[in-house]
């Protein structure tokens, strides 16, 4: 019994050591419903299909002991339009997520994983607002803004950081040894602020968005070696 409870020690501890490391990148697609705030007060131009709803980006894991990996993955939202005024307008949202993934072989090519992921992710919105002293004025004050009046004349662009937190169960299917498809679903906790954002260095109000508890569905072209 002794000699049982030391083998499995020391296999436990030789794993950590002496096991294989295990890299994978994937290209990915997510798929999620935000709410954001679009009104006759503001300038933003009504967002969807693509630019509303899906997640392209990328992510890259490391097995660093069998049945854990620790990965990072990137996914943007990114809507490209103009503002009701008719001024070239960028929108990205980027998610950023640092995993902690466990998973067991439920069959020889069938994987079940576990993933909880902090994140830190960013918003930035970009006006093209050259020859226009009052473009920047009208979009912050449609959004409630109060401070004073802003002539800018060139692009610039309006920014925002936020923690948040994501967990998800997937379904991985390894069609060779080194690529799979992975189907994941779960939700993503956003703590974002729309008085968070800021402009040349100053505080001010962003747009409206209802993205705490978004449930979130992706899917995974995995490659690895």
């Amino acid at each position: 019994m002794f000699q049982n409870r030391y083998l499995f020690i020391f296999s436990f501890f030789a794993g950590i050591l002496f096991s294989q490391p295990k890299f994978s990148i994937g290209m990915d697609v997510g798929y999620y419903k935000p709410a954001m705030a679009v009104s006759s007060e503001n300038q933003l131009p009504q967002a969807s299909g693509f630019s509303a709803d899906v997640l392209p980006g990328y992510s890259m894991f490391y097995q660093f002991f069998p049945g854990a990996r620790v990965g990072f993955s990137h996914s943007f939202s990114i809507h490209i339009d103009q503002t009701k005024s008719g001024t070239p307008f960028s929108r990205i949202f980027s998610y950023r997520m640092f995993i902690l993934e466990t998973f067991f072989l439920a069959r020889e090519r069938l994987e079940w994983n576990f993933s909880l992921a902090p994140t830190w992710n960013k918003g930035s919105i970009h006006l093209d607002a050259k020859g226009n002293f009052t473009e920047w004025d009208i979009f912050l004050t449609g959004f409630n803004d109060t401070q004073g009046s802003i002539s800018v004349i060139s692009s610039d662009q309006m920014t925002t950081y936020w923690f948040g937190f994501a967990s998800f169960i997937g379904l991985r299917y390894y069609i060779r040894s080194w690529c799979a498809i992975d189907i994941k679903t779960g939700f993503m906790n956003n703590y974002y602020d729309n008085k968070n954002w800021k402009f040349q260095g100053e505080k001010v109000v962003g747009p409206e968005m209802t993205i705490s508890g978004e449930p979130i569905i992706t899917v995974k072209v995995i490659f690895g070696w």
